[in-house]
């Protein structure tokens, strides 16, 4: 099967509709998930967590889950505020594969 990582760093896909830099992309994102794993793909979308409390993988369809990483503080953050914590973010997903034992193509 194949694997794809997808990023979506300043607003999680699960997020609710209508709050602070939520809308369209996060629908984008969770639907063309959802439709990649319909297809067969695996799709793993990496998102920087923003609440501790919500669980570090969700699964969001056939194939399709969210991973939440921590990358600075966890709580929401203005997207001008996000470059500092992307080598943290990057080290996270890394981190995440090697414990899976998953590599993406």
């Amino acid at each position: 099967m194949k694997r794809t990582a997808v990023f979506s760093v300043h607003s999680c896909p699960l997020a609710a509709l209508g709050g602070k830099e939520t809308g369209g992309m996060n629908v984008y994102v969770r639907e063309m998930s959802r439709e990649m794993g319909r297809l067969g793909f695996q799709a793993d979308v990496f998102t920087r967590s923003q609440n501790p409390h919500i669980a570090r993988v969700v699964q969001i369809g056939r194939n399709a889950r969210v991973i939440h990483l921590k990358a600075g503080p966890e709580k929401p953050l203005p997207k001008n505020e996000l470059l500092p914590h992307l080598p943290e973010f990057i080290d996270g997903i890394k981190k995440f594969s090697a414990e899976e034992g998953v590599s993406y193509d």
